[in-house]
């Protein structure tokens, strides 16, 4: 018999092992990084706030001895360019100091545009924002605009002061695309005893009144950047055009202040035949007059029938026996009686006094 042998299964493979060597592990232990590199980041909200606060915490003395100063230049500019006529043409009164949250907005704003700052939100945030300290001059034309300009360049241009400039922006030449229009003046204005630094940035922005009054018709300060609204198109259509409008307008009163300028202190020629802006006039009478306004350069006054006629500076300087430039309503006050000559052309009715009245 025959045994049967049973066929013992094949033991199962082994799976080969993998075995470590050392270049393995070199190469494991040397194996990059791959985490993404950590991207720079600006500074957030918190940090803008703290630098506001800390900067208004130690910098208000500062910046109010900067605007008393840069007022007083203003001033003297301001002097200088109306050359003793008439002050009422500018106004250097207005000023302001930005509030806390403008300046933190206007900081964020100026990061989006320049992420290079970034650093001196900590070490230096008013070369951030340079412009927390502002004053405004309101000029009558676009005449006296261009010269207290050209006056404030030559003064802070001056060996002579400590006041410099530190940028120019000509929006009138060039306005905004919303229609603004004004020159910005940076001013570095040097103080004694100070908390920070020794000067401040002082922002100056010189504007006709119609410049000054576009901003208030249409609210650009709730339109321009940081502010509540976002202009549509419509808004924008309108400001642009209101600009334009007010331009014109601005033009033609330069050219109206020329022509007064010509009848009150041209060189009229005080002749047997008065002589008035190159025209001579015709002698209608003496009669009585009452002052109702004056000013620098004339005065308005009134007769008996209710016709208003202009007295020129020329004549006051005449009755003064005077070559140097003089101001009328220095010697004429409103509600004077006065008795005049009454000179007529086709330019104008012209009072001219016999004598001033006698000085209290």
């Amino acid at each position: 018999m025959t045994g049967r042998h049973e066929r013992s299964a094949p033991a199962p493979a082994r799976r080969p092992q993998k075995t470590s060597s050392a270049s393995d592990g070199e190469q494991r232990d040397q194996a990059p990084d791959t985490a993404p590199a950590e991207v720079p980041v600006g500074p957030s909200d918190r940090d803008i706030t703290r630098a506001v606060e800390t900067l208004y915490a130690q910098r208000m003395p500062d910046w109010e001895r900067a605007r008393v100063g840069a007022q007083r230049v203003l001033t003297e500019v301001a002097r200088a360019t109306t050359a003793g006529g008439d002050a009422s043409r500018l106004d250097v009164s207005q000023f302001r100091i930005k509030d806390r949250l403008r300046a933190a907005d206007k900081m964020r704003r100026v990061l989006r545009d320049e992420p290079d700052l970034a650093p001196y939100v900590r070490t230096d945030p008013e070369r951030v924002v340079p412009d927390v300290v502002g004053l405004k001059v309101l000029c009558k034309t676009p005449r006296d605009l261009a010269d207290v300009v050209d006056a404030l360049q030559q003064y802070c241009a001056s060996p002579e002061t400590d006041v410099s400039l530190i940028q120019v922006r000509d929006y009138v030449s060039a306005p905004k695309e919303s229609g603004y229009r004004a020159f910005h003046l940076l001013m570095r204005v040097p103080i004694a005893d100070a908390v920070g630094p020794d000067a401040v940035s002082v922002e100056v922005q010189v504007k006709t009144r119609l410049q000054d009054a576009w901003s208030e018709l249409t609210h650009e300060d709730m339109y321009k950047p940081g502010g509540a609204l976002k202009p549509d198109r419509f808004h924008t259509s309108v400001a642009r055009a209101m600009a334009g409008l007010l331009s014109e307008v601005d033009t033609l009163a330069d050219e109206l202040a020329t022509e007064l300028d010509a009848r009150t202190e041209g060189g009229e020629e005080r002749r047997e035949a008065v002589v008035i802006d190159g025209e001579a006039a015709k002698h209608r009478g003496r009669r009585t007059v009452t002052v109702r306004t004056t000013g620098a350069r004339f005065a308005l006054a009134v007769d008996a029938e209710g016709r208003q006629g202009l007295i020129p500076a020329l004549r006051i300087k005449e009755l003064l026996g005077s070559d140097a430039r003089i101001d009328v309503d220095d010697h004429l006050q409103v509600d004077d009686v006065l008795t005049v000559d009454v000179e007529e052309n086709s330019k104008g009715l012209y009072y001219y006094p016999v004598e001033l009245p006698a000085q209290d």
